[in-house]
C-alpha cells in the first residue's frame, strides 16, 4: 500500500477496512471507514507522500493515487456492500468474549449459570474458522495471593482442557492467570464474591 494509516480517538470496537483495488498500477488505494456493529465510528488518519486526511464518518473514505494525492470520498452502506460485499464477507469474525463462573474454591465445578454460556461457546466454536483462544483465570479476594494465583491458573487449565475436547488444537489456546488482581466486582481484601470466581475466554 502506498498510504500509511493510523487510528486516532478510536473506541475499542470501532472498525475500518482498507480496500485496495489492484487491477492496475494506476488504480488508487482506497480506504473506507466502517462502523462497528453498534454503529460507533472512530477516526483514521491516512498519510501519503504528499499529505494526510482524516476520515471520521461512517462510509467516508479516501482514494490515494500513485503520486500520493489524497481525495476524500463518501459512500453509502448499500454502495459499499454492493461493491465490496465479497471482500467484506471474507473478513475474519470479530473477537467474542465469554465468561464462565466457578463455585467457591473450585477449579473444576462451574456455577449453575455458566451452563448457558458453555452452550453458546460450543456453538460459536463449531462455526469459527481456525479460532485462536485466550483463557484468563481469576479468583475472588478471599485467601492468600499465592493460593489464588494457583487457583486461577487451574481454572484456566480446566477451560483449556474443555476446549481441547471440543477439537481446538492446544497450540491455538493461550492461558494466563490473574489471581485476585483484577476483580470484576471490587471488594475489600478477604471478601468472597461469586462474580469474581471466573475464567474469561476470548475467541478471535
Amino acid at each position: 500500500m502506498k498510504a500509511a494509516i493510523r487510528r486516532r480517538g478510536l473506541a475499542w470496537a470501532a472498525a475500518f477496512v482498507m480496500l485496495a483495488l489492484l487491477a492496475a498500477c494506476s488504480t488508487p488505494d482506497k480506504i473506507i471507514l466502517l462502523p462497528d456493529p453498534d454503529g460507533k465510528v472512530g477516526a483514521v488518519v491516512v498519510h501519503s507522500a504528499t499529505g494526510e486526511q482524516t476520515i471520521d464518518k461512517a462510509y467516508a473514505g479516501v482514494d490515494v493515487t500513485k503520486s500520493g494525492s489524497i481525495e476524500k470520498t463518501l459512500d453509502s452502506q448499500s454502495t459499499v456492500q454492493a461493491r465490496y460485499g465479497e471482500l467484506l464477507a471474507a473478513r475474519p469474525p470479530r473477537p467474542m468474549t465469554f465468561t464462565i463462573f466457578f463455585l467457591f474454591d473450585s477449579a473444576t465445578e462451574l456455577a449453575p449459570e455458566s451452563a448457558a454460556t458453555v452452550k453458546k461457546l460450543k456453538a460459536v466454536l463449531a462455526t469459527w474458522p481456525a479460532p485462536q483462544l485466550v483463557v484468563v483465570g481469576h479468583t475472588d479476594l478471599a485467601g492468600s495471593q499465592d493460593f489464588n494465583d494457583k487457583l486461577s491458573m487451574q481454572r484456566a487449565q480446566t477451560v483449556a482442557t474443555f476446549l481441547i475436547k471440543q477439537g481446538i488444537p492446544a497450540q491455538q489456546i493461550e492461558i494466563a492467570a490473574r489471581g485476585k488482581r483484577e476483580p470484576l466486582v471490587p471488594t475489600a481484601d478477604g471478601v468472597p464474591h461469586r462474580m469474581n470466581r471466573r475464567a474469561v475466554i476470548t475467541v478471535q
